[in-house]
């Protein structure tokens, strides 16, 4: 590492100021794309696991009272996929 950008990582690390990208270093830690990230986060349900009511029963009373309640699938409108079939192709089960 060259002097420069010793001298630039440790300002940045003194300022608070974000680190010097170290994409092709070969200790780098590999970035995982947005996506992927988020395809990550959902559960087994395809939904995103902190939304999910099915994973997190409690939840359930806070969609009904937003009035986004499917009462027949006992889950919310947003995330029935037997009601709404295009949420299906997006992976919502």
């Amino acid at each position: 590492m060259s002097t420069t950008i010793r001298i630039a990582a440790a300002v940045a690390a003194l300022t608070g100021a974000p680190a010097i990208a170290t994409e092709g270093h070969p200790h780098a830690a590999p970035r995982t794309p947005p996506e992927q990230r988020a395809q990550q986060e959902k559960c087994g349900h395809g939904v995103q696991k902190s939304l999910c009511t099915r994973c997190n029963p409690k939840l359930s009373a806070v969609y009904k009272a937003k009035g986004d309640w499917c009462a027949e699938h006992e889950r919310p409108e947003s995330q029935c996929a037997p009601c709404h079939p295009e949420l299906a192709k997006k992976g919502v089960k």
